[in-house]
């Protein structure tokens, strides 16, 4: 019994931890790496017309908090990145989009 108690509590943890590493892998896009914008991105007077979408969680702005950042597809990490509410992303489309 004390064995089964053990295995159940593993399993408890290992799903736990997964359900709070799917966010940094990219809300469930398996393999996915998590980069973020560094100020030379920010700073580009233009973008590469490349298209190697990417998943960024933008931070949205509401009146009332809290607010839930949101995912949103761009054309490449360079258009992601000059966006000032976009913090990180993951390379490849946003799931649903």
């Amino acid at each position: 019994m004390k064995k089964f108690l053990i295995i159940i509590f593993v399993l408890i943890l290992a799903g736990a931890g997964f359900y709070f590493l799917k966010d940094k892998i990219g809300g469930g896009n398996i393999g996915g790496k998590e980069a973020f914008c560094t100020p030379e991105q920010r700073n580009v007077d233009a973008c590469a017309k490349i298209y190697k979408p990417v998943c960024a969680t933008v931070n949205i702005q509401c009146i009332k908090a809290p607010c839930e950042p949101i995912k949103q597809t761009f054309g490449n990490s360079c258009e992601a990145c000059r966006n000032s509410l976009v913090n990180s992303y993951i390379e490849g489309e946003c799931e649903g989009n």
